[in-house]
């Protein structure tokens, strides 16, 4: 186990500017989204608006039992945008696109947390507070370690591709070590799906009650 995490040091250090840019560029994203809601019209609030407190209605009408219904659907919708990030790292075509959807989860957080301040005040503080921002200290942590990590992988290829000899690791061990990173990255999107499902949900379901 200590071997096999050994392998996989080459995603922390000496990348840490790679993860701060990252950081940044996800911190955009969230400013850029929250910014959205201002530039709404009324009625696209209000219309918008509907559609919210619809859901939270059925939401709460809907009977509270733990089931793992809710963390496979969770698990699905994270796992499944981590694979599409895993994938299109493995091209330094791909490499844009991957900014491109860490930026655009960035965007999707910041909307939907300054949308429900913007219209419910600190009930949609409280309501992002308990129903947004748990699980998403996994999972965000998770988009940014597989994306530092396709980053990495390029690096590496182009190293072997470019100036031999200069790079640590073959293409198999890089590939290896990137396989190991969408393990970990899946692993962590797991225990922030059973936040999402057995605590998160539980509390927005009390807060709206």
């Amino acid at each position: 186990m200590k071997r096999w995490l050994k392998g996989s040091s080459y995603t922390l250090e000496p990348y840490i500017s790679l993860y701060v840019f990252l950081f940044v560029l996800f911190v955009i994203g969230v400013i850029f989204g929250a910014s959205l809601v201002g530039s709404l019209s009324f009625l696209q609030k209000q219309d918008l608006l509907f559609f919210v407190e619809q859901y939270f209605q059925s939401f709460t009408e809907q009977s509270r039992q733990l089931t793992l219904s809710e963390l496979v659907n969770s698990f699905w919708t994270h796992g499944k945008y981590v694979t599409f990030l895993f994938l299109f790292g493995l091209s330094f075509i791909g490499l844009p696109v991957v900014w491109f959807l860490l930026f655009i989860k960035g965007i999707v957080i910041g909307f939907t947390v300054g949308f429900l301040v913007n219209q419910l005040t600190w009930q949609g503080f409280l309501i992002s507070l308990t129903s947004v921002a748990p699980q998403n200290l996994l999972i965000v942590p998770a988009y940014l370690l597989i994306v530092a990590s396709s980053m990495i992988f390029c690096i590496h290829v182009m190293k072997m591709l470019f100036a031999k000899g200069k790079s640590y690791y073959t293409i198999g061990q890089a590939m290896s070590l990137y396989f190991k990173s969408y393990l970990i990255a899946l692993l962590i999107i797991l225990g922030g799906s059973v936040i999402e499902a057995f605590i998160s949900s539980q509390a927005m379901y009390f807060i709206l009650k």
